[in-house]
């Protein structure tokens, strides 16, 4: 027998065949592929995920931000001129003789009624420089007197349509046209012909300029030139998204392991008698590695065309979010190309480790179907640990979370991809040490961890994916809530749903009363304010109605250079505003001089509470250091709400004088659309503005999010790796039901397959996720870190294997087909 199976002498270190049969057996992995497609169905579907998330995440990376001569049109330079100034004709006569062509825009501010306001503009839609900011939605451009065209979002605040009249200031206007500004889709402006606005309140001049020019020309005496501001200093998106692409693929490369180790292990006993046929161990394994090429080119055609219809497809909705126009053909088609050969390449290494298994197979133990012996987990598990401890260490070094230079971007990458890779690399030997614990375990759980110790070749590359995936989710968990987190940059919704907030002209967010050091907004006559603010809160029934006082207080953190400070207005605790919220003002400490609800606030070091008049670059007179910060669960924590106040003693230690600044509206139902118009033209009538509830996410939502697609994503790896491991295992199953075993037992085989598959991911995943997460905010832990995510990460650690461990137990226990109809290789 062994001598009709044994290979003719010097086949297998000779030709072969040469050309003609490398052709033959390419044929052969091709007919294979056709056959046996859907058994590889995964890893091409993984595979045509990865490769068309590429290219949408490139595509959307480099399309978000917004053009880099926004604002400038065409034009390299622009100066801002006052409307008042008498001698504007002469300037601009001026600017035109020295710099030839010039684009003169003009400006005034509408009253909306909200804090966004907009603009009446009049500008040349044809100018020389600016005619890339107009565009046309509907209609035309305005051309003479008593014409005008609007923004959407404009016209809908006025209720307005194309070929109605407008009337503003006691001039009425027919509205010929819908208008957009292509650079910048949030800009909100009323557009009227060139010369049709008499008294702008200032006046643009685009003009394209040297740097010769530039000295030789003397400005009028407050307008200084502006330029288009430089490119960023960190990594091009696209670089960044080619990074993550890679942790994708790698991710990919690793279920592709599993799945040609199965189709390996499926093929052995063909494999074998191919060998015996005088086959050469190049011809045996061009099997394997044909196939996996064959796997990765198909993915890389229909992933491309995929990524590719789905971006043009998501191109106009991309313009929404990111506020300019999106050309589709704009994103960088180098990553196209390098993400397809990105998946051929890793569908072909994939299917390289199985093929050498399968060479060094001898041929009558091919020949027997079973399965191929585990490399030394010791061999991945060295160069893993390495990895495990480069990652946190680059990460330490990389300057934190926001780093802006290309040193600290790389840092910061390579030691996320490294802290990967080690993950990857030292998972096998986790599954090596099941051997260990099946010893003390009842039967049935001893078969399935003894399974995947025999098995590793497809649970060692599974149980790193399925950690990989634990991984991902665990850091994108904790990455949110520590970048978030911050009380500096503050993130979440603003309002409720059923609020409102009225602001005096000319404050709100962005301009109120700590908008900018010594500036003091104008104040209405308080009798007038009153008025409008009932006015405004008529229109909603009968709400609760909150005086909102605030001061100049300004709250800030030393850093290097100077103070940073933290964008909010810091109202008055005072008895009403705490009682409204359930606090009892007896609770507060009375030596605080700050109460919050941002989390970290009362941990962050080099706090400072100042006044906008006094120095920022250090804690002078008149500025408070390290405050004592309290922090209050009850207070709201929108970012238009009170949600840092100023105690009496804080107000004492700067000497100021508290006065109304808002008015917080609270209904007993959600704002609806109507009330909302109703309340905005209230406002408008009565010289105020008002802001309502954006659509902001809220920090939980995103960690949620995050939990919920990672253990899904490891579920689904999962359930591969167990349907690989018990399919392999089908003979055993057979044994076992000819001897009596019940279906509780197969039940448990596979249950206790998948539940320590997903509690050893979910343990190692989540604990590296937080070492790394920890590193990257050495410096901000007590801010960041003061309050993790502990529901989450317990829903990935205790979660994950307590659902993979019920949905193996119900899955499994059907009867398999009896010994006698084992299937035929």
């Amino acid at each position: 027998m062994s001598a009709v199976l044994a290979p003719p002498v010097g086949a297998r270190a000779g030709a072969g065949g040469g050309a003609p049969a490398r052709r033959a057996v390419i044929r052969w992995a091709w007919r294979l592929f056709r056959r046996e497609w859907r058994q590889q169905s995964l890893v091409l579907v993984l595979l045509t995920l990865a490769v068309a998330a590429t290219i949408l995440s490139a595509a959307v990376g480099v399309n978000t931000p917004p053009p880099a001569n926004a604002g400038f049109g065409t034009a390299d330079h622009l100066v801002s001129l006052p409307g008042n100034d008498p001698n504007l004709d002469a300037d601009i006569a001026a600017l035109r003789q020295h710099f030839g062509t010039v684009d003169v825009i003009g400006e005034r501010p509408l009253d909306t009624g909200t804090v966004q306001g907009a603009q009446l503009r009049a500008q040349d839609p044809h100018g020389p420089f600016g005619y890339p900011m107009l565009d046309v939605v509907s209609g035309r451009f305005p051309a003479g007197p008593g014409e005008v065209a609007m923004t959407r979002d404009l016209a809908s605040t006025y209720g307005l349509a194309v070929g109605r009249d407008w009337s503003q200031d006691g001039q009425t206007r027919r509205l010929v046209g819908l208008v957009q500004n292509p650079q910048n889709l949030l800009d909100s402006f009323a557009l009227v012909a060139p010369g049709q606005l008499a008294s702008p309140a200032h006046v643009t001049v685009l003009f394209r300029a040297t740097a010769a020019s530039l000295t030789g020309f003397t400005f009028p005496r407050g307008a200084t030139p502006q330029a288009p501001p430089p490119g960023g200093s960190g990594l091009p998106p696209a670089v960044v998204v080619f990074t993550f692409a890679i942790f994708g693929l790698i991710f990919v490369g690793l279920i592709a392991i599993a799945g040609f180790s199965a189709l390996a292990q499926r093929r052995m006993r063909a494999l074998g008698m191919l060998t015996s046929l005088g086959a050469t161990d190049n011809q045996v394994r061009l099997v394997m590695v044909a196939g996996g090429a064959v796997v990765g080119a198909v993915a890389a055609v229909i992933g491309a065309v995929s990524g590719l219809a789905a971006w043009i497809a998501y191109a106009p909705h991309l313009a929404t979010s990111a506020h300019h126009r999106v050309v589709w053909s704009a994103l960088p088609w180098w990553l196209v190309v390098a993400a397809m050969l990105l998946a051929v390449a890793t569908a072909t290494l994939a299917a390289v480790r199985p093929a050498r298994a399968a060479v060094r197979l001898p041929v009558v133990a091919a020949l027997s179907g079973r399965p191929t012996p585990p490399r030394p987990a010791h061999r991945s598990a060295v160069p893993g640990l390495v990895l495990l401890a480069a990652g946190p260490v680059m990460l330490y070094f990389c300057g934190g979370w926001g780093a802006s230079t290309p040193k600290d971007q790389l840092l910061q990458l390579g030691g996320i991809l490294a802290t990967a890779v080690g993950v990857l690399l030292v998972a096998p030997l986790c599954v090596a040490l099941l051997g260990a614990v099946a010893r003390r375990s009842p039967v049935a759980v001893r078969i399935a961890l003894r399974d995947l110790a025999r098995y590793r070749s497809r649970s060692g590359p599974a149980l790193a994916a399925i950690t990989f995936a634990v991984l991902i989710a665990g850091m994108t968990c904790l990455l949110a809530t520590a970048r978030y987190a911050d009380p500096v940059d503050y993130f979440g919704p603003n309002l409720a749903g059923d609020e409102l907030v009225v602001y005096p002209a000319g404050t709100g967010p962005g301009s109120g009363p700590d908008a900018g050091p010594g500036v003091e907004p104008a104040r209405p006559d308080p009798a007038r304010l009153r008025a409008a603010v009932d006015s405004v809160a008529a229109t909603l029934g009968n709400p609760a109605v909150l005086t909102l006082e605030s001061t100049e207080a300004v709250v800030g953190q030393a850093v290097p250079g100077g103070v940073r400070s933290y964008g909010s207005t810091f109202y008055i605790a005072t008895p009403q505003v705490l009682r409204f919220y359930g606090i009892d003002p007896a609770s507060i400490d009375p030596d605080a001089l700050i109460v919050t609800a941002r989390t970290g606030l009362d941990r962050a070091p080099g706090l400072e509470l100042f006044t906008p008049s006094k120095a920022e670059s250090s804690c002078a007179a008149g500025c408070v250091l390290n405050p004592k910060v309290q922090h209050l669960d009850r207070l709201p924590a929108g970012t238009s709400e009170p949600n840092i106040l100023i105690t009496a003693r804080g107000v004492d230690a700067l000497k100021v004088t508290p006065q109304p600044a808002a008015w917080l509206i609270r209904s007993s139902k959600p704002l609806t659309a109507a009330q909302t118009n109703n309340a905005r033209q209230a406002a408008v009538a009565g010289g105020v503005h008002i802001e309502t509830a954006s659509q902001a996410p809220s920090l939980d939502a995103l960690r949620n999010y995050a939990t919920g697609g990672g253990i899904l994503l490891a579920l689904a790896v999962l359930a591969m790796t167990v349907g690989l491991i018990r399919a392999e295992a089908a003979g055993d199953l057979r044994t076992l039901t000819a001897t009596g075993a019940a279906a509780g037992t197969r039940r448990t085989i596979t249950a206790a397959t998948a539940g320590s598959l997903g509690l050893i991911g979910a343990v190692l995943g989540t604990g590296v996720a937080y070492l790394a997460t920890a590193a990257l905010f050495r410096s901000q832990l007590n801010e960041r870190m003061s309050q993790p995510p502990v529901l989450d990460l317990v829903l990935i650690v205790l979660g994950l294997p307590v659902v993979a461990t019920v949905g193996g137990w119900l899955l499994a226990g059907r009867q398999p087909p009896v010994i006698s109809r084992q299937p035929i290789e």
